[in-house]
């Protein structure tokens, strides 16, 4: 719903809806900057607002941080002695891991008390108060709840001040931040589900992609194994948090920083390429498929070295070169859809390579639209093709070669670091920043384009790369714990171009929000294969920029 009106100073958002529509808005946009609903305007004027709802991104990003407030603020009211960490996870859910008592087991019952009391809060639609406060006094706040995360955290808050969300309920006044706005009170959080899920909690959330309803629950077995290795990795090496991390940095430097987190790239290189070497049928093609600025180009080379260094001799083909002449598409066509692909000339030719013919690869223009005649191969026994790209794992691209002769790859990054207990680093939002960085270099795109842009990419993820995912027979991940301390210096300065009146400011400034609470660190000490590399540049793959 989108209007434009005359507003005086203190008025607030909220009171321009009718009592009962209030809640079927998250939030809104005020001259394209996103705002929750109990802003407060600064100045009189005519402003130009619309009110956001379930199917906006901007929305149910504030909807979830919420929901986040409202189970920790659960817990606490029930057992002030326990607290909770989120972890972004499968089926678009938020892991729940319960702290705080050594010997304490979440069970079915204790998931059960939880929603209980979480339904009981909205019920009684709590307001949930914004305030500013000195960094002293939040010291003070937090020492008091024995939140020493965020204790942990504040100290590398560059602003003398620090936003709190304030809560009361049966006489007691409940504290916490989420480095996002909040609804105006719990009566706005109805929808959520919960689910017991050994050793935690999974919550979902509704999605934006899905109307704003939420999605059936889907135990995606290879992703969730990679996430805990992950999550594991990241806590025995005590790079869990951000703090964390920028105490490892500034402990034992940042080359140390970095060759470990490259023995962990190189430790699942090795475990992957052994995985297709020691397949029981031989693998003649390797499709590899991720999200946008997961590394998939720079993964390709690496992957390729790694089968090399075990005897076999990877050739790369492009996808891309198979594309259908764009004068034979129908006017309008999603460029981004599988259908743009001629796949029965791709079929064909990956069975002839894989039969030991000689054949002719296409080669296709962008600039044009036209594809021409490249050059002639023929593979050798050892020489099983690499393919990369969104399609790479859609059935209907390799229909005709039998499975066994496949391997899918699937990579991303999953960070499973927190700024503290109760945000989490956003995969989405780490995806961006290097997107950003990369498109600054590359295409010369600032800031404000690359996320103008980043919606219509989302959605083409979710089209065409999403559904295909559990076809992958290796999930992996792409994230360094290093790189957000790589990308900041970089990054920071093009998302400060982003001023207050750009539609782009809101995101501009939850990204910046992250960034500064990690130390910054020199590029000198990145190797130049690292995948990190493609995107802060001085990558040794001529493809990879």
């Amino acid at each position: 719903m989108k209007i434009k009106t005359f507003l005086a100073q203190g008025d607030r958002v909220s009171s321009l809806l009718k009592e009962e529509e209030r809640k079927e808005y998250i939030c809104c946009k005020i001259d394209g900057a996103v705002h929750d609903l109990s802003y407060s305007i600064p100045k009189d004027g005519e402003y130009n607002i619309e009110f956001l709802d379930f199917t906006n991104q901007d929305s149910i990003r504030i909807y979830e941080a919420s929901l986040r407030y409202l189970l920790a603020l659960a817990i606490k009211t029930i057992d002030s002695k326990l607290d909770v960490r989120f972890f972004y996870n499968v089926s678009r859910s938020i892991f729940c891991r319960i702290l705080g008592k050594k010997s304490f087991r979440v069970t079915p019952a204790f998931v059960e008390k939880i929603k209980k009391r979480m339904d009981e809060l909205v019920l009684l639609d709590l307001p949930i108060e914004r305030i500013r406060i000195s960094k002293e006094d939040a010291l003070a706040i937090y020492r008091q709840a024995g939140l020493h995360d965020k204790i942990d955290v504040l100290k590398y808050r560059p602003e003398n001040f620090v936003h709190l969300f304030e809560l009361s309920y049966k006489g007691q006044k409940y504290y916490d931040y989420l480095y996002s706005p909040l609804v105006p009170s719990t009566g706005y959080l109805k929808r959520f589900s919960l689910r017991y899920y050994e050793p935690g909690i999974m919550m979902q959330f509704p999605r934006a992609e899905c109307g704003g309803k939420i999605p059936p629950f889907s135990d995606e077995l290879k992703f969730a194994n990679t996430l805990a290795g992950s999550s594991r990795w990241a806590e025995l090496n005590h790079l869990d948090t951000a703090s964390s991390v920028n105490r490892f940095l500034k402990k034992y430097g940042a080359m140390a920083f970095v060759n470990l987190c490259e023995a962990k790239i190189n430790m699942m290189l090795s475990d992957l390429a052994k995985k297709i070497v020691d397949s029981e049928d031989p693998v003649r093609l390797i499709g590899i498929a991720g999200p946008s600025s997961s590394g998939k180009t720079s993964f390709a080379n690496r992957l390729t070295y790694q089968l090399m260094a075990l005897g076999y001799r990877p050739i790369r083909i492009s996808i891309d070169d198979f594309y259908v002449p764009k004068k034979l598409l129908p006017p309008g066509a999603d460029l981004e859809s599988i259908d743009t692909i001629d796949i029965p000339f791709f079929e064909e030719t990956m069975s002839l390579l894989i039969q030991g013919e000689k054949v002719r690869l296409p080669s296709y223009s962008f600039k044009d639209g036209v594809r021409s005649p490249g050059k002639e191969i023929a593979l050798a026994e050892n020489q099983p093709i690499i393919i990369e790209g969104i399609h790479a794992l859609n059935r209907r691209l390799t229909e005709n070669i039998p499975e066994h002769q496949k391997f899918k790859v699937y990579i991303a990054p999953q960070p499973q670091v927190n700024l503290d207990n109760h945000t989490p680093l956003s995969m989405t939002d780490l995806r961006l920043i290097r997107r950003i960085t990369r498109d600054a270099r590359t295409r010369g795109s600032d800031a404000k384009e690359t996320i103008s842009m980043w919606p219509g990419v989302r959605n083409g993820e979710f089209r065409y790369i999403y559904p295909t995912q559990e076809n992958a027979d290796f999930v992996f991940d792409s994230f360094l714990a290093y790189e957000t301390c790589a990308m900041r210096s970089i990054a920071l300065p093009l998302l400060e171009s982003i001023s207050p009146s750009d539609q782009e400011y809101s995101t501009a400034q939850r990204l910046k929000n992250i960034l500064k609470y990690f130390l910054p660190m020199p590029l000198s000490d990145i190797p130049c294969n690292s995948l990190i590399r493609e995107f802060i540049g001085g990558s040794s793959f001529k493809d990879a920029r």
